[in-house]
């Protein structure tokens, strides 16, 4: 294949480079360790493709072999580069230990975790800590440290006893301490192990190195942890001679010549497998602990997860590229409380969800979503869509009209309003129009950012996502709503960049025909203070199609659903209702 593929190379006999063409490829190489540079190749681009929008019409966009070739160069450098490990603020301070750690936001969703941690907890990233795992006599400090973490209280630091969740493991000594991090009115809360935690990994050594069994290395363990043989025959519910001619055999396989030797063999086999859990961080999974996967005939993986009522009326729910994988505890009460289940589905590159790279990115969105409804066998029913999420539902909706009976639309998308793209940001305008012009360039620029929310934490990537907004700005600003949205980006990126290059794609869909032929009602809840916003261009989408109405979220940008949950989440509920009624009287 050429290697300028999806670039819109120029032939060779045409292959002057110009002085921005030169400043693009010197703020790529740059932007591999320097964020400044990042901001300014994006404003580079933007230049770059303003001036080729006034180029004669019928060109097509083109760059220059050679400076392509230069953007190859940088593209193989960047996939040589060791990414620094956890540069994110809140993953470095999991990663620090090799036993269990968490951070916590004052609402106890868990921001950050490393695998220890997950199993030692009994949680995972973005879901909740339970207090319960903390010891009854450590319950008040606890409380007392939330209550700094609120602004309304004095402690910053300090020790509890936190029970491990693992069958028959003992409590654990942890250090719990609030942590600010850059522009965040409210700190988060740490804890973190204060004990050599002894792993999996060095029960595994033990019986690969010298043969022990099963059963001889769990007396090791709980010897290595009380050094007293009556306590490891009580942990074990058997007899002390028992557990001394145990640990005979055990002396004898390891070649230890006294109980201390043992005791200084299982430190340092522990503390080795320390290094090498070390940094190692938990990867992601359904923080609401409910995920499934369904496995198409055709090798198709389709995870999804629920929320709401367990018995209740099913409504298709997908989310945007980085928002909506959570929704704030508050609406998972409202959602119990109408009797309503969402279904939610991750698209294609989502979480574990495969994507078809030979398929469109419409196509292989919409047969995904297909595929899910029909494997739970659910037709006619309520579909809501947050951002681009609404497009594979009018995709399909188009397909085949018998697949929803109603849809709702939250966000700005631009296949509902084409005009509207022409007020994006920057950043936002660029991205798109090398989604569809040039998407290997586009995967380059991803692969950057990549590197650089790795170097600097999610936090970055928020900032530049959301600077237009300050609203947006804010929300992602509060630890209570940035663990959402932080959890949000973990599901977006676990697959690396591809995913967000076809959504970006994905925006151009041509949906157009859908929306002028859709028959069913449809509900779009749009952003008042995104910068975008104009009553009267929403106003020729309800004219173009009378099925649809538009509902303007006041005090709303980018993350509305996380700015007037209750306000959404009840326009919902009504249209559930709405639709449940009708379903009934036929």
């Amino acid at each position: 294949m050429n290697e300028m593929s999806g670039y819109g190379a120029k032939s060779d006999a045409d292959d002057d480079v110009s002085d921005l063409d030169q400043e693009i490829v010197s703020d790529t190489f740059r932007s591999l360790v320097d964020q400044d540079a990042f901001d300014k190749l994006i404003v580079s681009w933007d230049r770059r493709l303003k001036a080729l929008e006034v180029a004669p019409a019928g060109n097509k966009l083109q760059f220059p072999r050679g400076m392509l070739k230069q953007l190859d160069l940088a593209k193989e450098m960047l996939e040589r580069l060791d990414i620094r490990a956890h540069g994110d603020p809140l993953e470095r301070i999991v990663s620090e230990v090799a036993g269990p750690a968490m951070v916590l936001s004052p609402d106890l969703r868990v921001a950050a975790i490393n695998v220890a941690g997950k199993h030692c907890f009994g949680t995972t990233s973005g879901a909740f800590f339970s207090r319960d795992c903390v010891d009854p006599a450590s319950q008040a400090a606890f409380t007392e440290l939330v209550r700094s973490a609120y602004r309304r209280g004095n402690t910053a630091q300090l020790v509890l006893h936190i029970q491990d969740q693992r069958p028959g493991a003992r409590a654990i000594h942890a250090e719990a301490f609030l942590v600010q991090t850059p522009n965040q009115p409210k700190p988060y809360i740490a804890v973190r192990t204060l004990e050599l935690a002894w792993s999996d990994g060095a029960s595994a050594k033990l019986i690969e190195a010298f043969g022990l069994t099963e059963a001889e290395v769990e007396v090791g363990r709980h010897f290595f942890e009380t050094c007293e043989l009556a306590k490891v025959a009580q942990e074990r519910g058997v007899s002390l001679h028992t557990v001394r001619t145990q640990m005979k055999t055990i002396l004898a396989k390891t070649g230890a010549a006294s109980q201390a030797d043992l005791i200084r063999l299982f430190a340092m086999v522990a503390s080795r497998q320390m290094l090498e859990t070390r940094g190692l961080m938990s990867t992601w999974q359904d923080p609401l602990g409910r995920e499934q996967i369904i496995n198409t005939a055709c090798g198709r993986k389709i995870a999804w997860t629920w929320m709401g009522a367990p018995n209740g009326t099913p409504v298709v729910y997908l989310r945007g590229m980085a928002m909506g994988y959570l929704l704030p505890e508050r609406a998972e009460r409202l959602l119990v409380k109408a009797g309503i289940k969402l279904l939610v589905p991750s698209r294609p590159g989502y979480g574990k969800s495969s994507m078809h790279e030979d398929l469109p990115v419409l196509e292989d969105n919409r047969v995904a979503l297909h595929a899910f409804l029909s494997h739970i066998g659910l037709k006619g029913c309520v579909g809501i869509g947050l951002s681009d999420g609404i497009i594979p539902l009018l995709a399909e909706q188009d397909k085949h009209p018998d697949t929803f009976g109603a849809v709702v639309s939250v966000g700005f998308n631009g296949c509902l309003n084409r005009v509207g793209c022409r007020k994006l940001p920057i950043p936002q305008a660029t991205l798109l129009k090398l989604a569809t012009t040039a998407p290997k360039l586009l995967d380059l620029i991803a692969q950057l950012g990549r590197r650089m929310m790795q170097q600097h934490g999610v936090d970055w990537y928020l900032e530049r996502a959301h600077a237009s907004t300050p609203l947006d700005l804010e929300t992602t600003r509060d630890p209570e709503t940035a663990t959402l949205v932080r959890d949000a980006c973990s599901h977006l990126a676990v697959q690396g960049t591809r995913t967000f290059v076809r959504d970006m794609q994905m925006f151009h869909a041509p949906v157009d025909a859908a929306i002028d032929r859709l028959s069913i009602p449809m509900l779009s809840m749009v952003p008042t203070e995104d910068g975008i916003f104009d009553l009267a261009e929403y106003q020729l989408l309800e004219q173009r199609n009378e099925n649809i109405t538009v509902v303007p979220v006041e005090q709303t940008a980018d993350l509305l659903i996380y700015q007037q949950t209750d306000f959404i989440l009840n326009r919902i509920i009504d249209v559930v209702k709405r639709h449940r009624h009708q379903v009934q009287h036929r």
